[in-house]
């Protein structure tokens, strides 16, 4: 595959994994980062809240639970009496995490014990200790609020707390297992609270979450209305699973100068004016060039169609369908814009960009007409029926391999599993690892499809960051497939064209929300697109 890829705009946003997240740690091991993201957790729930709110604060045995007596002690000093539910053994705690310690104290909270029901400091775990064994009568007033705060270190959690404002400060980016004992209590009281009405807030990454991947480590995740993280986006907050425990999500910098040694980066929606090229005052169809759309064989001419009237209206001068079809339809009633031909035909003729797959099926057909797509030597979107054809098939998929003009594939988890020869669960426990073994496997652009859309040219990765549960429905990957195709004969990179049509995509699906639709079909994303 050759192209040239054009550079990501400004507004694109750094991405850091773990390793790399320490890294920069490092790299200001002289500021206290620990009491500057106490002090922007603190400013968060100061600008939502009042000084008698009550806020209850959940501190873990590492950073993550620093971070959270940080805030507790920033809460303190503008007045606000917060409680602190520290899960640890605060002898253990590191340097900066036992500086915001003392300094809670030196506010004058109070370390206390609760009596009476086996409340005690000391590391949180001990299996026998679990409030969920034995369900003993709750503490009536288990977490007391003192005039200055409460700082309560116990091994087990009360079920049931009646608070305005939760902060999950239990583990970070460090987690690797699940959660057991006393910490998995404590999830489960966030939860029980939440459902009453408090608001969560979660402290870098929700606790229970893989902050590389967006996976989920065990049963027990925090599932937070708000996420603050530090320094930088992690990639587990924006893609998989993790999306459904969030929440709105927001990035303190803590003062660090910005990041540009990330080879991953998230998009949202500025970017879609950031990268769109301007028109030409003498434009004409030529110029926007031509996509010709393979697919829509007998029983399946609806993909075809969707594919097509997103690209027409996503830029491209000329659409036209070569059907597999037949007999093949002669006019698109809706868009009659759209041109029609055989497969064969259309794929001997001149364009500027190809899509393949929408409504194809696997017939005999369809798989010569694939190949005959292979070897054009043109810029080509391949999706659904073309992307299982290939995983089938060794020689289509050197055929692929073998292309020297563009290729993107936009496989949903499903189809990226088939190509990788492993389960649609692998896939989603790491879906940048998924898009970049795609990316280098078939020599093309990797779209791994889904909430937080992943496009992996081998080099870049993005994940994208518009978009919303609208599109989860049949044939908005059609649509998608068209949509990218027309940015491609408009004269794209295909890196660019594959990130910017992703971003496209969700916008319209965003526009959608935002016009109060809750129930939305593939068409409608459409309709959205002459207003993007």
């Amino acid at each position: 595959m050759s192209s040239t890829t054009s550079p990501l705009p400004p507004c694109a946003q750094p991405v850091l994994s773990t390793a790399q997240g320490r890294t920069l740690e490092a790299k200001y091991h002289d500021v206290d980062l620990m009491r500057r993201a106490g002090k922007a957790a603190a400013e968060f729930l100061i600008a939502r809240t009042t000084p008698q709110s009550k806020i209850v604060l959940f501190a873990g045995p590492g950073n993550n639970g620093g971070d959270a007596l940080a805030c507790a002690a920033e809460l303190a000093q503008a007045g606000y009496a917060p409680t602190v539910v520290v899960l640890a053994n605060v002898a253990k705690y590191a340097e900066d995490a036992a500086r915001a310690w003392s300094r809670l104290q030196e506010l004058g909270l109070v370390p206390t014990a609760l009596a009476g029901e086996g409340w005690g400091e000391g590391d949180c775990g001990s299996k026998s200790n679990r409030y969920s064994e034995g369900h003993p009568t709750p503490h009536p007033n288990p977490l007391p609020q003192g005039e200055r705060g409460q700082i309560v270190v116990l091994r087990r959690i009360p079920v049931s707390l009646t608070v305005d404002w939760i902060v999950d400060g239990l583990f970070g980016i460090g987690l690797k297992r699940p959660l057991d004992a006393g910490y998995s209590d404590a999830v489960q009281a966030i939860a029980v609270a939440r459902e009453a009405g408090a608001k969560v807030l979660a402290l870098d990454v929700p606790s229970g979450i893989n902050a590389d991947t967006g996976a989920l480590i065990g049963d027990a995740v925090v599932a937070a209305d708000y996420t603050l993280t530090f320094l930088a986006l992690k990639p587990g907050l924006l893609t998989g699973p993790a999306l459904d425990y969030v929440g709105e999500l927001h990035c303190g910098m803590l003062g660090v100068a910005p990041i540009n040694e990330s080879t991953v980066h998230a998009l949202d929606h500025i970017y879609i004016n950031a990268i769109r090229h301007p028109q030409a005052s003498n434009a004409h169809k030529g110029t926007n060039g031509t996509c010709v759309i393979v697919g829509g064989a007998a029983g399946m001419l609806g993909a075809a169609l969707l594919a097509s009237r997103a690209a027409m209206r996503s830029g491209a001068g000329k659409v036209k369908v070569g059907w597999l079809a037949d007999p093949a339809p002669q006019v698109d009633p809706l868009m009659p814009e759209v041109m029609m031909g055989t497969a064969t035909l259309l794929l001997a003729s001149e364009f500027g960009a190809l899509v393949v797959g929408c409504g194809l099926g696997v017939s005999g057909a369809a798989v010569r007409a694939l190949k005959l797509t292979l070897k054009r030597e043109a810029p080509l979107v391949v999706d659904a029926d073309a992307l299982n054809l290939i995983a089938q098939s060794a020689e289509l998929a050197t055929l692929m391999q073998r292309r020297t003009a563009s290729t993107i594939i936009t496989p949903h988890p499903a189809e990226a599993a088939r190509l990788l020869g492993c389960s649609t669960a692998n896939v989603q426990s790491d879906r940048l690892r998924a898009a970049r073994d795609l990316a280098k496997g078939y020599h093309c652009i990797a779209v791994v499809k889904g909430a937080g859309t992943v496009v992996c040219d081998g080099q870049e990765t993005t994940i994208n960051r518009t978009g919303n549960p609208l599109l989860a429905t049949a044939g908005t990957g059609d649509v998608l497939a068209g949509m990218i195709g027309a940015l491609l004969a408009q004269g794209y990179d295909a890196a660019t064209a594959a990130r910017l049509g992703v971003c496209m995509h969700g916008a319209a699906a965003d526009a959608l929300a935002r016009r109060g639709i809750r129930r939305a079909v593939a068409s409608d994303v459409i309709g959205e697109l002459a207003s993007l």
